[in-house]
């Protein structure tokens, strides 16, 4: 079955569909040397235009329950979308903590949506690379990557253009300014963790899996359990905590992670509010004649 949706919803076993909350920016701000001229430019123009529908399986851990007839059925997917929005998807559903991922379930997804992306920008006498990556702040121990091709070789003559897709976390840029004076780093610590935890873990969609049937409820267990072990939450009790509960805390524990992260690489509370970008997946390509 096609659908629109957001595969961050998919790969980590979510209900709901949200596809139709990502947006691609491409314009004179968020595009490096927009100009004609510029084969990357071009390149990037096509990521933000070019549809594509990829199938794929989930990973699911362990053997199915007994009772269910068709697993291999039940972990089929198909997400559609721009390329763009493909691979900022991909690159979420590699979110790291520290390099360690939170998630495998998604492989598939991500590994299909790299020989896609490689096949449409194939172009004769000319390389091309793409890297989406999200950060909720510069630097931050929580990230997410997903690249496209080889790096260019250091003597390579190369173009470069960029452009901006929507996370699944909010932006909460305004929101942390105003914590860095209320409450200094724990503001801004606190302001990016809820951020993050909720984009990771909408708390609807999360309890429906939870809820929900084999193996959506397997893998969003699986997903807090990791997530608790990252953060230093400890055992968090998912099968009889709300999903709300859950994410709150999440939450304390990914704050009393960033923030002595954030006093470490930033001057000022006020500084470490301006360098916060939770809403935004960044998607870079590079081109070059080998």
């Amino acid at each position: 079955m096609n659908r629109a949706t957001s595969t961050v919803v998919d790969v980590t076993a979510f209900l709901l569909l949200v596809g139709a909350a990502v947006a691609v920016v491409v314009n004179g701000a968020a595009v490096e040397e927009a100009t004609t001229a510029n084969p990357a430019t071009e390149r990037t123009e096509l990521l933000a235009t070019s549809t594509a529908s990829v199938q794929y399986a989930l990973a699911v851990p362990g053997d199915p329950p007994p009772w269910t007839t068709n697993a291999t059925a039940t972990h089929q997917r198909t997400a559609h979308g721009t390329l763009a929005e493909l691979l900022a998807e991909a690159a979420m559903s590699r979110a790291s903590v520290e390099g360690h991922r939170l998630s495998r379930a998604g492989t598939g997804f991500e590994q299909r949506v790299a020989t896609t992306t490689r096949n449409r920008l194939h172009e004769r006498g000319r390389r091309t690379a793409v890297r989406a990556h999200w950060e909720p702040y510069r630097g931050a121990p929580l990230n997410a990557t997903m690249r496209v091709g080889e790096r260019p070789p250091p003597e390579a003559d190369v173009d470069a253009a960029t452009m901006t897709v929507a996370s699944p976390a909010p932006a909460v840029d305004q929101r942390a300014q105003w914590a860095a004076t209320q409450d200094g780093y724990s503001g801004v610590a606190t302001v990016v963790a809820g951020a993050v935890v909720d984009g990771l873990f909408p708390p609807q969609q999360a309890q429906l899996a939870l809820d929900g049937d084999y193996p959506d409820d397997r893998l969003m267990t699986r997903r807090y359990r990791r997530m608790g072990a990252l953060t230093r939450a400890g055992q968090l009790s998912v099968e009889s905590t709300p999903a709300t509960e859950l994410n709150t805390e999440l939450t304390a524990a990914l704050a009393g992670r960033l923030e002595p992260d954030m006093r470490s690489r930033f001057d000022s509370p006020e500084a470490a509010a301006d360098a916060v970008e939770t809403g935004t997946v960044t998607i870079t390509v590079r081109t070059w004649k080998p």
